[in-house]
């Protein structure tokens, strides 16, 4: 079962009232639901809180937020379990229940024309092992240094879909087809305790990548791909 928490992060809880508005909307068709909105200093505590030793080591070296952001959902996930949106992204005019069922300990949802799994948005129970393994790869590579100006593959989402394939891989012996599946898939493979559900693409129609005013939310501070773009070019 998914419990019943919403998680999202940003630098700031004061919001752009449209960004604001979304929130409450969302909070309010789902009463069951407990927000939690957690700001950059409010991250980085809950890492060195619950996990500290190796992990917080290896968050702690991390430069840019959004990698940071990356890292963080997969902790809060597995320590507390519930649903992860991105700050520009939302649940539309539904209520969460209306597609998460009762037996789910996990959707997993492909993004569209990709073979990678969507993680601006995941939903699971805590102690998920696809979570665990998300985890033990974003460790190694900071730890060997791969990827390091590489988010997408260092902590993003090529790492959640290498975390996914390799638990299939292991449970099922074999790697899912992501680009085969469509809109309409709703499936649900099990093994042994564990199991999680595939619906595709993009979580449509239930939740939407990049809301009409997602853009508010950088008007007073570069999108994180700009930051990036500079250090890089800095450096070579």
């Amino acid at each position: 079962m998914i419990p019943k928490n919403i998680f999202q992060t940003w630098c700031t809880k004061e919001l752009p009232p449209e960004i604001q508005n979304i929130i409450d909307k969302m909070k309010e068709q789902n009463p069951d639901y407990k927000y939690h909105l957690y700001t950059d200093e409010e991250m980085d505590d809950f890492v060195k809180e619950n996990y500290p030793g190796e992990i917080y080591e290896c968050y702690s070296q991390i430069n840019f937020i959004v990698a940071k952001t990356d890292f963080w959902r997969y902790l809060v996930l597995y320590k507390y379990g519930g649903v992860y949106l991105d700050m520009d992204s939302c649940i539309n005019d539904v209520k969460l229940d209306d597609f998460i069922n009762s037996q789910d300990s996990a959707i997993l949802s492909p993004e569209n024309c990709r073979d990678t799994f969507t993680q601006w948005a995941l939903i699971f129970d805590l102690h998920h092992p696809i979570l665990k393994r998300a985890i033990e790869f974003v460790v190694d590579n900071i730890k060997t240094k791969r990827h390091p100006w590489d988010i997408l593959h260092m902590t993003g989402p090529f790492c959640f879909t290498r975390a996914v394939q390799s638990i299939h891989e292991e449970f099922f012996g074999n790697k899912l087809d992501v680009l085969n599946i469509k809109g309409d898939t709703d499936i649900t493979y099990t093994f042994c305790s564990y199991s999680y559900r595939i619906r595709g693409n993009d979580y449509k129609p239930y939740i939407e990548f990049k809301h009409p005013y997602s853009h508010l939310l950088y008007n007073n501070k570069p999108h994180w791909s700009e930051l990036l773009r500079h250090v890089v070019s800095i450096l070579n």
